[in-house]
């Protein structure tokens, strides 16, 4: 809901500004503390079968977990600042 290059059904104005605005921050950090060696990377967990995304959910809430867990492990200074899926593939701002 954060990616302007991936809305295409609009709507939702508030709670997509408000990821377009954590997408920011998560840049803004990622160039602040790459002095320190530290990566900050937006991770969306995808569409998981919870109270939120509903029963029609892709993924199973441990399949999610277990892949973003991979995602942050993987995670380097390449994807620093970058918005990735629960697989580490980026997904466009």
């Amino acid at each position: 809901m954060g990616s302007i290059d991936d809305n295409t059904s609009g709507g939702y104005y508030a709670y997509r500004a408000s990821k377009s605005a954590l997408n920011m921050i998560t840049k803004s950090l990622a160039v602040d503390l790459s002095k320190f060696g530290i990566n900050v990377i937006a991770l969306h967990p995808g569409w998981v079968k919870t109270d939120m995304g509903g029963q029609n959910g892709l993924l199973e809430v441990q399949q999610s977990i277990q892949h973003m867990i991979a995602t942050i492990r993987n995670a380097n200074k390449d994807v620093a600042g970058k918005m990735l899926n629960y697989d580490g593939k980026i997904i466009p701002w």
